[in-house]
This record gives C-alpha cells, sequence and structure tokens, in this order.
C-alpha cells in the first residue's frame, strides 16, 4: 500500500485521537510520518500498534523486554529557567519533546540543561535536536532505554542501545549505540529478510543474523564494541540519578545559543560527506501486514 504523506498523517491522527488529546495526536502524525519520510521506518508507522495497546493500558512485551504502559492524557510538567526538569508523566516520548522545544523557544535564555524523567518512548531524539536548530540552539540530548544490547558470550540484556542526538542549525546527528535498532530488526522480520551481519547475541551468547533471535529474547551488538559499551554504560548511570527502574526513556540535554564557530568544522570534512538528511520521500509505502493491522486499529 502507497500513500502520501498527507495521507499518512491523517491516518496516524486519526487512530491516536481515539486515544489522546488532538494536540498530542497530532505531533504523533507529525514525527512519526515524518521518520518514515526521512527512512526512518523503525521509528515510524510499526510502532503504532505498540503505541495503542500501551495507551490502552496493557503493558507491551517488546521481545522479551516488558514496557510499562504509556498514559496517552498525561500532563507535561515543565519548570525552570536555565536548569529543566521535565516530568512526562508517562505520556508520549514524542509528545513532550514537542512541548520541551516550545517550552525552551518562547524562554528565549542563552543556554538551558536538562533533565527529563517518567517519559514514554521517546522515538528520535532528532525530534528535539532539529527543532531546536531550527530556533538557533546547538544542542545534545542523550537518554536511557530498555536493555537492549550485549557483547558476544554475554548472556541476556544488559544495557540499553541509549541513543544520543546532535543538533546545529541545518544539521542534526542522530544515534543509538548499538550497531542496529530494536525497529529495524523489527521492520526486517515483517519482511521475512535477515540482517547482511551477525549483529544480534541470542539469548545463548551466540552471534546471529536472524531477527526472530532477537524477539526471542536476544540482544544487539553495540557499535565500537566495548568502546560503545562503555558509553552506553555511562550514560545508563548517569540518568539513573534523577530516575528508577520503571522509566521507559529518561533523558538529559544540554542547550546553547548557537554561533558560527561550528561551521568552521564543517570546512575541514570532505564535500561528499553528507550530515543532513537524505531526499525527503513523497510517499510511503506500507507492507501489507502492516497496512492490515493499522487498518483494524481504527
Amino acid at each position: 500500500m502507497r500513500l502520501k504523506v498527507e495521507e499518512a498523517q491523517q491516518l496516524v491522527y486519526k487512530i491516536f485521537s481515539k486515544v489522546t488529546f488532538e494536540e498530542y495526536a497530532g505531533y504523533l502524525a507529525e514525527e512519526i510520518v515524518d521518520a518514515e519520510v526521512d527512512g526512518h521506518s523503525d521509528h515510524g508507522l510499526q510502532l503504532i500498534p505498540y503505541y495503542v495497546k500501551s495507551a490502552k493500558g496493557e503493558e507491551v512485551d517488546i521481545g522479551g523486554q516488558r514496557v510499562p504502559p504509556i498514559n496517552p492524557k498525561g500532563k507535561v510538567e515543565i519548570n525552570g529557567e536555565n536548569f529543566i526538569t521535565v516530568n512526562g508523566n508517562m505520556t508520549f516520548g514524542q509528545v513532550v519533546l514537542r512541548k520541551l522545544v516550545s517550552y525552551l523557544a518562547e524562554k528565549r535564555l542563552d543556554y538551558y540543561i536538562v533533565i527529563g524523567k517518567n517519559v514514554g518512548h521517546l522515538g528520535r531524539l532528532s525530534t528535539f535536536t532539529k527543532r531546536m536548530g531550527e530556533k538557533g540552539y546547538a544542542s545534545v540530548i542523550m537518554a536511557r532505554s530498555p536493555p537492549l544490547i550485549s557483547l558476544k558470550g554475554m548472556k541476556g540484556r544488559v544495557l540499553g542501545n541509549n541513543p544520543i542526538s546532535f543538533g546545529f542549525p541545518g544539521i542534526v546527528i542522530d544515534t543509538a549505540l548499538s550497531i542496529t535498532s530494536f525497529g529495524k530488526a523489527l521492520h526486517k522480520l515483517i519482511k521475512g529478510e535477515k540482517f547482511e551481519e551477525k549483529v544480534i547475541v541470542t539469548k545463548e551468547g551466540e552471534l546471529s543474523d536472524n531477527p526472530k533471535d532477537l524477539l526471542e529474547g536476544g540482544a544487539l551488538l553495540p557499535i565500537g564494541d566495548y568502546k560503545g559499551f562503555n558509553i552506553a554504560l555511562g550514560i545508563e548511570m548517569l540518568t539513573t540519578m534523577f530516575s528508577d527502574e520503571n522509566d521507559v526513556n529518561p533523558f538529559i540535554a544540554l542547550v546553547i545559543k548557537a554561533n558560527a564557530n561550528y561551521k568552521k568544522v564543517l570546512e575541514r570534512l570532505p564535500r561528499d560527506y553528507h550530515l543532513l538528511n537524505k531526499k525527503r520521500k513523497e510517499e510511503i509505502e506500507i507492507p501489507e501486514n502492516l497496512w492490515i493491522s493499522l487498518t483494524s486499529i481504527l
């Protein structure tokens, strides 16, 4: 099934308007479809069935990892001047980030330090860094996520793949600390494909290219082997200082008013090195089984 971007947004809005506020549904429609348009289907439409199930009060089991329910009408509480605290009251993470951007942009201060807790799945952290860049700020945000990575020989999921994103006016860097993502594994499983390389650690501690092994309690390899694992460990311990184990995506952000200095760094890069997103899609292709799942929710 192929949909134009506007049609996809209308579909997502219609789905979420049944479980949450119209304002929240609008944010979710924009962010989820934007992920698809940018080629990040792991943060796109395939998450909707999980979100809706969670918003109806059910614990969602994602490949052996139980995620607490989303509070679909949770109030996002944001307080502070330069030091900002965010309590998402377990509502949708994309909504929390959009409201945080609006709050910081309205205050128009030169810098912010932000800690956020009680947040549902955040989706892409670039929701925050890209939009702060559009407001003239440089930013970095990092978040803890449920355990998903381990190293060869380790049994079970040890740490989250704890994503981190940097943003500057016109530039976004957004990456998780696993070689691939759970969403990409799910996407390959939906399409009946395997990975080209062995990026999964089975629950017995062996390497695999089969996404099914991840869904059956396996883990993902971190980027850079022990180096990526240790960065994830640092993020995990830091966010634990102000959140509890049930928190899905607690985060820390640093935001400063941007100047032109960062452009001097870009001058050292080859001209064909692209930091900006690829050309955005005009249409979205939805696998048949996902289309059936989405339309059954309506």
